[in-house]
């Protein structure tokens, strides 16, 4: 279970609603969703432009490098080299670098979140693993961006305002990062609550910083203004 589900199970109380209302209406609450719109929006910016990288790696590693080395696809032999590289770059990353890369996946999309001073190991490895072909999908990295850079919004500001902020807002800017992948804040929120494992009551209180960071993704993802002007300069 994830630090926010577990600060929601909190917040509920014995009973479960009675805490989460009051929670609701609380000015401590209303700060960490105001806090939450604004960091989403670097947040998502940040996630478009990993994502584009990444992309515009993955190109050069499987069509553009055989090309220019008078190939007209990728050879059959091709991954060996490619991941062998992966694995060099791969090593000291998670052997000396705070966070290791990330969070382990068989440990699934929980787990608490991740701090600003591991984010730059978990782009790296990223940068690494993704294009070379050592795993297929940005979903967790994107995640661990999104969490990091919103607490280093936090840390920024005033941590101690309340105890629900760091990993309640850590949940909303990893639903924020990951949405730019889904093209909707609606399918990374309930990815995101379905890795909380929470229910009834209870989702509405991580539901809502969640869908407020995740907002801002309609601007700035591939069809929108944002993204079509990034396409553009390509």
């Amino acid at each position: 279970m994830s630090r926010g589900a577990q600060m929601a199970e909190q917040a509920a109380g014995p009973s479960g609603a009675p805490g989460i209302r009051a929670l609701l209406r609380s000015p401590g609450y209303g700060r960490l969703l105001l806090v939450s719109a604004l960091v989403g929006v670097p947040v998502s910016l940040a996630a478009f432009g990993f994502v584009g990288l990444e992309h515009e790696l993955q190109h050069w590693v499987w069509k553009s490098a055989p090309e220019a080395l008078g190939y007209g696809r990728a050879p059959w032999w091709w991954p060996l080299p490619a991941l062998a590289l992966a694995g060099l770059l791969l090593a000291p990353i998670v052997t000396r670098m705070p966070g290791r890369g990330g969070h382990t996946p068989v440990l699934g999309l929980g787990g608490p979140p991740t701090l600003p001073a591991e984010v730059p190991s978990v782009v790296l490895a990223a940068l690494a693993a993704l294009p070379l072909g050592v795993v297929l999908g940005p979903e967790a990295p994107l995640m661990a961006l999104g969490s990091g850079l919103a607490l280093l919004a936090v840390g920024r500001a005033r941590p101690t305002t309340s105890p629900l902020l760091a990993p309640m807002l850590g949940a909303a800017g990893s639903t924020a990062a990951i949405s730019t992948i889904f093209g909707s804040p609606l399918v990374a929120a309930v990815m995101m609550l379905e890795a909380a494992s929470l229910g009834g009551a209870q989702l509405t209180l991580l539901l809502l910083p969640c869908l407020l960071a995740s907002g801002w993704v309609r601007w700035c993802s591939p069809g929108s203004a944002i993204g079509r002007v990034c396409r553009s300069g390509r």
